[in-house]
């Protein structure tokens, strides 16, 4: 499954696109909506979270933290069927695992079914030794995706360990907190080109802060493989559904633009 993964993500033509999507928020029908509207407009994966409290670290922002709080723990629940319904509906599928579900690396407690089906995993808590909840990932046969966050020096040692251990693909944050928007520069297009020194196998995507066509472009003029939207687009589902599908269309064609607007480039 971690080959399975780095092959969904690693997009031919196109930036690849994955949003993070909550079950039961704003309410049911509307999340069930969401994430078929997501998967019909092309989206290559989807995040979804899974927790046992409400406890988060200090990555995640107020607008995903209201949004768990909203949707409640009945519908978050790992072993509910309704959960199990909803994730139905995306096939390629990333659980975002929080300290709750994982507090330490032999210590899983969200139970197997919720596993069932995923592609891979990304730990929204600060996970140390990175290898050793790999190595569990692994005999599970799922992929444990690298966080990285853009920063103005080179790799330490510690974040090659990460790189060098996690599958699937990379997630580089842009900021310290899901939907603060980080700056779009040079220092990206270094970071990305050290990571692929590292790890030339896997695609790597940009999140925290991205909302709209300016930024598909400027993590693509930076060298990304794909962008993530979570904050962002769940606060454009808060004002319906068919806002949600005329934002999605919007982000969808901005991705396609920008990889023709890239093979332009290539034959001049």
């Amino acid at each position: 499954m971690s080959a399975g993964l780095r092959e969904s993500v690693a997009i031919n033509g196109r930036l690849g696109f994955g949003v993070y999507l909550i079950p039961g928020f704003p309410d049911w029908d509307t999340s069930l909506a969401a994430v078929r509207a997501a998967v019909a407009a092309g989206v290559d994966f989807v995040e979804f979270p899974i927790l046992l409290d409400a406890g988060f670290s200090a990555s995640t922002g107020s607008v995903v933290a209201e949004a768990l709080a909203k949707a409640g723990p009945d519908t978050l629940d790992p072993r509910s069927s309704r959960l199990r319904e909803w994730l139905a509906e995306a096939p390629v599928r990333v659980g975002i695992v929080y300290r709750s579900a994982w507090p330490a690396a032999d210590d899983w407690r969200a139970g197997d079914e919720i596993l069932s089906g995923c592609a891979g995993l990304l730990c929204e808590h600060d996970i140390r030794p990175f290898p050793e909840y790999a190595a569990r990932a692994r005999r599970r046969g799922l992929a444990l995706v690298p966080p990285l966050r853009v920063t103005a020096g080179h790799l330490t040692d510690e974040e090659a360990g990460v790189l060098g251990s996690g599958d699937g693909f990379v997630y580089l944050a842009l900021s310290a907190e899901t939907g603060r928007a980080g700056t779009i520069d040079d220092g990206l297009g270094r970071r990305i080109g050290d990571i692929r020194r590292i790890r030339p196998d896997l695609p790597v995507y940009t999140a925290f802060g991205i909302r709209d066509a300016d930024d598909v472009a400027a993590v693509a003029r930076q060298g990304a493989d794909g962008f993530i939207v979570g904050s962002h687009a769940l606060t454009v589902l808060g004002h319906g559904v068919p806002a949600f599908e005329r934002w999605l269309a919007g982000m969808t064609a901005a991705r396609s633009a920008q990889a023709s607007a890239d093979l332009l480039e290539n034959f001049r």
